[in-house]
């Protein structure tokens, strides 16, 4: 799973370059080319479990971390559970991080949920939870074993 989530992600970012490209061909400055790319692309990756991975220390979710690291306008939207009492009940969360670019993983929203988002399937249910992180006017959901090229990221 995580070698398809590196290829997938890769694959998609090369929207990223694309726009770098364009910048680049309008000769603007890389202050300005970070700035256009902030706000015309945004990459973020509905992973439900990464919490969980990240309490249980599993390996899974520093990859997931490098790819953070890796790629500074990818942000990972996860399902957050916290216990609120002995009787187990518990109160969910949204939660959206990112790089600090210092090596750190930074929250960027906690948004409180009614119950638990998953209720039917997962799949939908965990794209659902994470488009309140979107914005913008096109939004494009992908499954994770799809790769992109930059070929179509300059179309």
């Amino acid at each position: 799973r995580a070698q398809t989530l590196s290829r997938t992600v890769n694959g998609m970012m090369y929207y990223e370059k694309a726009l770098r490209l364009l910048a680049k061909m309008e000769r603007m400055d890389d202050s300005t080319t970070d700035d256009l790319i902030g706000e015309k692309f945004g990459y973020i990756v509905s992973c439900q479990v990464y919490g969980n991975m990240k309490k249980n220390q599993d390996p899974k979710a520093d990859d997931i971390e490098q790819l953070m690291h890796h790629f500074p306008h990818l942000r990972v939207a996860y399902i957050d559970s916290v216990r609120l009492d002995r009787s187990g009940a518990s109160v969910f969360y949204s939660v959206l991080v990112k790089s600090d670019r210092q090596g750190s993983i930074q929250e960027i929203y906690r948004v409180r949920l009614p119950g638990n988002p998953v209720i039917g399937e997962g799949k939908p249910e965990n794209q659902n939870h994470a488009i309140i992180f979107s914005r913008g006017e096109f939004l494009q959901t992908i499954d994770m074993n799809q790769e992109g090229y930059f070929e179509e990221a300059m179309k």
